[in-house]
C-alpha cells in the first residue's frame, strides 16, 4: 500500500499566494520639529525694526545716489581709450554696487517680515535664538554665529 506523501509544514498550496512573515523592524523617519517662534521683548522689537528700516532708508539713499551717478556718466563725449576704460569701469562698479544694496534691501525687507510673522531672531539652520549682540550690529541675521562659522562666511 502506498502511503500518501504529507504536505510539508509551510509549502504553500498550488494556487495561492502566500507571504513570508518576517521580522521586520521598521525605523520612523525622524520628524522635524518645526521652528518655534523665539521670544524677543516687545520693545527690542521696536528697536530692530527702526534699526532695519533706517538701514533700508540709507541703502535706498545710496542705490538712488549710484543710480544719478550712473546717469552723468557721458559716453557721447569724444574721449581717448583711458578715458573710456575708466568710465565703463565706473559705470560697473556703480550697478555693482546697486545690486549689493538691492540684495541688502530684499534682507531687510526680509527681516521685517519675520518681526510681522513672529519669527525674528531664530537662525534658520538650528532654530536657536540669535545673540543679541549679532542683532544689534546686523538686524538682518538669518543665522546665529555658529551656524554661520560653520557656513563659511
Amino acid at each position: 500500500m502506498k502511503k500518501k506523501k504529507s504536505k510539508a509544514a509551510g509549502k504553500p498550496k498550488k494556487g495561492k499566494i502566500v507571504k513570508a512573515k518576517k521580522d521586520v523592524k521598521i525605523k520612523k523617519a525622524a520628524q522635524v520639529k518645526p521652528p518655534k517662534p523665539v521670544k524677543i521683548p516687545s520693545k527690542d522689537l521696536k528697536i530692530y525694526k527702526a534699526l532695519l528700516l533706517s538701514q533700508k532708508k540709507e541703502f535706498i539713499e545710496e542705490l538712488n545716489k549710484n543710480l544719478d551717478d550712473s546717469k552723468k556718466i557721458d559716453f557721447n563725449e569724444v574721449k581717448d581709450s583711458v578715458d573710456l576704460a575708466s568710465d565703463t569701469y565706473d559705470t560697473e562698479f556703480l550697478h555693482n554696487l546697486s545690486d549689493t544694496e538691492k540684495r541688502q534691501i530684499e534682507e531687510i525687507d526680509y527681516a521685517l517680515e519675520k518681526i510681522s510673522q513672529g519669527m525674528f531672531g531664530a537662525c534658520e539652520t538650528c532654530f536657536k535664538k540669535i545673540n543679541k549682540d549679532r542683532l544689534e550690529v546686523l538686524p538682518q541675521a538669518k543665522l546665529c554665529f555658529s551656524c554661520q562659522s560653520k557656513k563659511g562666511g
